[in-house]
């Protein structure tokens, strides 16, 4: 998986439009992600009918690219009902809570969501990608409280968008220690920090 093509995809659709859901397409989805068949075998519809019964690829017309869409929109949805949990005076702490929950929370399911993946990878899937990442993205900042707007609104969602696509990756590939995943996570965020810090210091020179 190409992480400059993720990130180029998140950065694209910053402002992606909502799905449309339903419980029974979440009760769905849920069913799906649990079956050890959709970790193990690439995502097709007749899988989908298998896993989670005759009628599920009715509930989604568009095939497995909405599946894997929805599958990650669900994720972003969990999240942000745990937002009163990501408790802290820093943002960048409540970001970091936020990220960390929705792998925890979606750990049971990391094979089946690397191929959620696996299908928005295929190019004829860029679009559903870019909104995938960027609605993620935006949750993500939502979940941690930020009332941003103009370019700082902008700024501060692409360079989360390198940090979530490449701790996402690396939860993916090789984050079965979850202390792994939280190292990695704040090395990248430590990473931004300075980077932060120096064009503030900068800017505020030429100002």
């Amino acid at each position: 998986m190409n992480l400059s093509a993720l990130v180029a995809a998140a950065t694209s659709a910053l402002e992606p439009p909502a799905l449309q859901t339903s419980p029974q397409g979440d009760a769905l989805l849920r069913r799906f992600l649990a079956d050890p068949r959709a970790g193990s075998q690439p995502w097709t519809t007749a899988l989908l009918r298998q896993c989670a019964g005759e009628d599920a690829d009715l509930l989604f017309p568009d095939g497995m690219a909405q599946v894997a869409e929805s599958c990650f929109d669900l994720m972003d949805r969990d999240m942000l009902a745990a937002t009163n949990s990501f408790r802290s005076r820093k943002i960048s702490r409540r970001v970091r809570a936020a990220v960390l929950f929705r792998l925890d929370h979606a750990t049971p399911h990391r094979a089946a969501i690397r191929q959620a993946l696996a299908v928005l990878m295929v190019p004829t899937h860029a679009r559903a990608l870019a909104r995938t990442l960027g609605r993620s993205v935006n949750a993500i900042w939502q979940a941690a409280g930020d009332t941003s707007t103009g370019f700082t609104y902008v700024t501060k969602r692409m360079t989360l968008s390198g940090v979530y696509v490449s701790t996402l990756l690396f939860w993916l590939t090789r984050g079965g220690n979850p202390a792994s995943v939280e190292e990695f996570l704040d090395r990248r965020l430590s990473e931004i920090g300075r980077i932060t810090r120096l064009r503030n210091r900068l800017t505020g020179r030429i100002a």
